[in-house]
């Protein structure tokens, strides 16, 4: 399988259209971080963090 990068960003705009903007922002990312705490700590997926922040 490929690998595949995708932004916190650009998932967060996709939640938020799709979910016809009525989450706000905050809280998807919210749910994204805990998702992907999960994840990771099945060692289902890798994170690299940005030096952006």
């Amino acid at each position: 399988m490929e690998d595949v990068t995708i932004s916190v960003d650009e998932m967060i705009d996709f939640i938020f259209k799709r979910c016809g903007e009525s989450i706000d922002k905050d809280t998807i990312a919210m749910i994204l971080d805990i998702q992907e705490e999960y994840l990771a700590s099945y060692g289902l997926i890798d994170t690299d963090e940005d030096d952006i922040y």
